[in-house]
């Protein structure tokens, strides 16, 4: 009679997930300090009364920065698709899938900002030197849209992959760092509907949540390869 090996169960290992975590969230955040340099009415969802400065803004930084700006950004967003979808097979909580339900979101956040991230830097600013303005309005409009919009599911998955290493046996973070990183995904989430509904319009808020947001990603990045690298 065949025998046949009993399978044994092996712990997942993470380590090339957390790195392209950390160096997607550092990308990122480097970009979100180019697109700081711009003006809210450019590198930011405005109001669709601002959007007329951002042509004129655009013509006065000319290419160049935008081009940092988006590329940086673009980038980290690539990073962070694939190290979002890999981590969701991640589970620190038993009997939970509230881990895998934020990386999922941040996922679909991360995918949602290479559109706009991208249009940032090769599209915008030829658009801005035509003669006919209509094409910047739509684009800029869909820009600040995307932009705002993606703040809903990265704020609900930052919330929910951040209270889930609360509540595991080993956090990686420390707490306090945790529950930051909780009130700027509640920040980004706020800040996201509120755009898009046209309740309130907080440009700075939808941009700043995202920049510190990627500085508690890149230590939660850093802890993941450095402690679940290895079954």
């Amino acid at each position: 009679m065949a025998n046949f090996a009993s399978a044994q169960p092996t712990r997942s290992t993470h380590a090339l997930s957390g790195g392209l975590l950390a160096a997607g969230a550092l990308l990122l955040f480097v970009g979100t300090l180019f697109y700081a340099r711009l003006t809210p009415q450019l590198g930011l969802p405005a109001p669709a009364a601002d959007r007329v400065q951002g042509i004129a803004d655009a013509l006065a930084f000319g290419p160049r920065p935008m081009w940092l700006a988006g590329a940086f950004a673009f980038f980290g967003d690539v990073l962070l698709v694939a190290a979002f979808v890999a981590l969701v097979t991640r589970r620190k909580l038993p009997r939970s899938d509230l881990e895998p339900f934020g990386w999922t979101l941040l996922a679909v956040s991360a995918a949602i900002a290479i559109f706009f991230d991208s249009m940032m830097a090769v599209l915008l600013s030829p658009l801005a030197n035509l003669a006919d303005h209509a094409p910047f309005l739509a684009l800029n409009a869909w820009f600040d849209f995307l932009f705002a919009s993606g703040n809903v599911p990265f704020g609900l998955g930052a919330m929910a992959v951040l209270w889930a290493d609360v509540r595991s046996d080993v956090p990686l973070l420390p707490k306090l760092v945790d529950f930051f990183g909780i009130a700027v995904g509640a920040a980004a989430l706020v800040s996201g509907l509120g755009y898009v509904t046209g309740l309130v319009i907080l440009p700075l808020v939808i941009g700043l949540t995202v920049t510190l947001g990627c500085a508690v990603f890149v230590p939660l990045g850093i802890q993941i390869a450095r402690l679940e690298g290895t079954p």
